[in-house]
């Protein structure tokens, strides 16, 4: 099918209304372009663009300066964005391909937590190639568009590249983002200014696309942290595994601890799952870790948990 009028309906709607300022979008660098694309997996564009994105860029101003620095340094710099695994895959493709990323998908795609939609991404943004992306409002866009209620995949990315614009990608692919994010919203779509109407074959019932999935109980873990002291020094051990591999935190363990004083109790929730932290003030019991000095916990990369623990102990302010 020929979707010229939809392409130059999106390409008008760009021009005068998409998110042109946003700082990822003034640049062809495909490393600045890369950041932006690694932060806004998982995290709201405000919460990047407010928080993270330029003190990470001032820290980290080149692709080298991420290979020529220590992991635990860019996991201090991702601190308070969460999924960490993110800031550990960076830290691997720079010590892989510094000083330059490469910009082809199929080089990109072989790279530590590339999918081929970043892949896509990175490339149709920094050299205009006529490539499609797939991030979460591009996938809704497409499940109404072609009225599916559920589409694996490859069913997917068949659908993107079917309705690509490869005279426009850069265009294109941008406005179909700021699309899904102002216009073609999960719960209030405002369908009659979307310049997909014309063709859209869901925009009768959008939100009947795409099925919704069924809510999961979430599942709760309770952890007991042990607050070990000695003078101003606090015992921590460094996480390995893949979750929140390389952070710091208390010494912990699943069973209630004998003899120790109970503190508080913190609820955290991850994405699958809720944490109920229980802290104790311990006897010195162990010397497994590290004692880091109670003053220089700001310089110690860990968890969003963490820095609610210290906060409740140290009465400090979470932000």
């Amino acid at each position: 099918m020929n979707y010229s009028d939809i392409h130059s309906a999106i390409f008008h709607w760009y021009q005068y209304n998409g998110r042109h300022e946003l700082p990822w979008r003034q640049t062809d660098d495909p490393y600045k372009i890369y950041i932006s694309e690694m932060m806004l997996q998982q995290t709201q564009v405000k919460t990047v663009l407010e928080r993270f994105y330029f003190p990470f860029l001032e820290r980290f101003p080149t692709l080298q300066s991420v290979a020529d620095a220590p992991l635990e340094t860019v996991l201090h710099a991702w601190q308070g964005l969460g999924y960490y695994r993110r800031a550990r895959y960076i830290h691997q493709t720079a010590r892989l391909t510094a000083p330059a990323l490469p910009t082809t998908p199929e080089a990109l795609v072989k790279l530590p937590g590339i999918g081929q939609s970043t892949a896509h991404a990175v490339a149709v943004f920094s050299t205009r190639a006529p490539l499609p992306i797939l991030d979460a409002n591009v996938r809704r866009i497409l499940f109404r568009f072609f009225a599916q209620t559920k589409a694996t995949p490859k069913a997917l990315w068949q659908m993107a590249w079917d309705l690509l614009d490869r005279t426009h990608p850069y265009e294109y692919n941008q406005a179909l983002m700021d699309i899904g994010t102002a216009l073609c919203t999960p719960q209030n779509p405002d369908c009659p200014a979307c310049p997909l109407k014309s063709a859209c074959r869901g925009q009768n019932d959008p939100l009947a696309y795409p099925a919704p999935k069924p809510k999961k109980a979430r599942p709760v873990h309770r952890t007991h942290y042990l607050l070990i002291e000695k003078g101003r020094h606090i015992l921590m051990q460094k996480r390995e595994g893949e979750m929140l591999s390389g952070l710091w935190e208390l010494p912990s363990c699943s069973l209630e601890p004998k003899g120790c004083e109970k503190l508080f109790e913190i609820v955290h929730d991850y994405t699958h799952f809720r944490r109920i932290a229980v802290i104790w003030r311990c006897e010195t019991k162990s010397s497994e870790g590290e004692w880091i000095d109670a003053d220089r916990l700001d310089n110690v990369p860990v968890s969003s948990l963490e820095r609610k623990i210290f906060a409740k102990l140290f009465e400090t302010d979470t932000d």
